[in-house]
Parts: structure tokens; C-alpha cells; sequence
């Protein structure tokens, strides 16, 4: 039945995302620009952001940032890294709560949470890839279809 489940879920959110994919666009996971990493990969993402990853390589803390859990951008993130949409998530962080371990911050606009991740060592977030400026390193980029890449992806950033 869970595997009913999941796949309806994502059948359903792959037309919902395929509806909104003009509006979501690519997603940059933005770093500091001091930051050492080079490129990320989906699976150390859901670590860091399920909070099971909590230091980077050379020692420093892992701050993992969301959006609200209704943005556009976390729901592509959600789905692409952690398998769902964050309302799915709450019977995890009920569990997680248990041991000590708490959510990311929410953040509530993506203009704060580059500033954020640009004044914070060891912040990680992710928004929408037009929006990424020179204050920050984009590592990463997850396509309007859910994929995650190492490179940019063409973007049309027309306004």
C-alpha cells in the first residue's frame, strides 16, 4: 500500500510541477562564497536537509535552510531530493523531534535566504536559479523536471 502511495503521490506532483514549471524554473543549492564545496550530490543533499549530515568536510556546522513549506521552489526541492512534498515530511520530523534533531530554518523569501547563506559560514539553501547573485555560490541545480545537475542549466530569466 505504501508503494501505492508514493506513487501516486509523485504521478500527482509530477502534473503539478509540470503546471507550474514556468513558474518554478530551475533551482540553484546555494553555499557561501568561501565555501569549499565544489559540486553536491542529491544524496548529501537529503542528508543535510533531513539533518542525518550535520558537519562539512573540514569541520564546519552544516545550517540548512528551507522556504515556506507552500513555495513553489521548496516543493520542487522537496520532491526532487527528499521524495515528497514537505507535508509529507511531518511524520519525520514528529519522529526527529524525539531524538533532539529539529527542522531546518525557514527562511520566508529567497532574497533572505541569500543574504543568509552570503553572511553565514556553512549555510546551504536553494532557490530559484534566476534569482542566484555574485554573493553566493551556486553548487549545485536541480531542472524544472526534478534532475539534479552539476552544471547550469539554460535559463530564461526574462522578467
Amino acid at each position: 500500500m505504501r508503494k501505492f502511495q508514493t506513487i501516486l503521490i509523485g504521478l500527482l506532483l509530477s502534473i503539478s510541477l509540470s503546471l507550474n514549471a514556468a513558474e518554478a524554473g530551475a533551482v540553484a543549492i546555494i553555499a557561501s562564497k568561501t565555501s569549499k564545496i565544489q559540486k553536491i550530490d542529491a544524496g548529501e543533499l537529503s542528508l543535510i536537509f533531513l539533518r542525518k549530515k550535520l558537519y562539512w568536510g573540514d569541520g564546519k556546522r552544516i545550517i540548512p535552510i528551507n522556504l515556506p513549506s507552500n513555495h513553489i521552489v521548496r516543493k520542487l526541492f522537496s520532491v526532487s531530493i527528499l521524495g515528497g512534498l514537505p507535508e509529507t515530511q511531518a511524520e519525520y520530523w514528529n519522529e526527529a523531534y524525539y531524538l533532539g534533531i529539529s527542522p531546518p530554518h525557514v527562511i520566508t523569501s529567497e532574497d533572505g535566504a541569500i543574504r543568509f547563506v552570503e553572511i553565514t559560514p556553512g549555510a546551504i539553501a536553494y532557490i530559484d536559479a534566476c534569482k542566484a547573485t555574485e554573493a553566493v555560490k551556486t553548487v549545485a541545480w536541480i531542472s524544472s523536471e526534478g534532475n539534479l545537475l552539476q552544471q547550469a542549466p539554460n535559463l530564461n530569466c526574462a522578467e
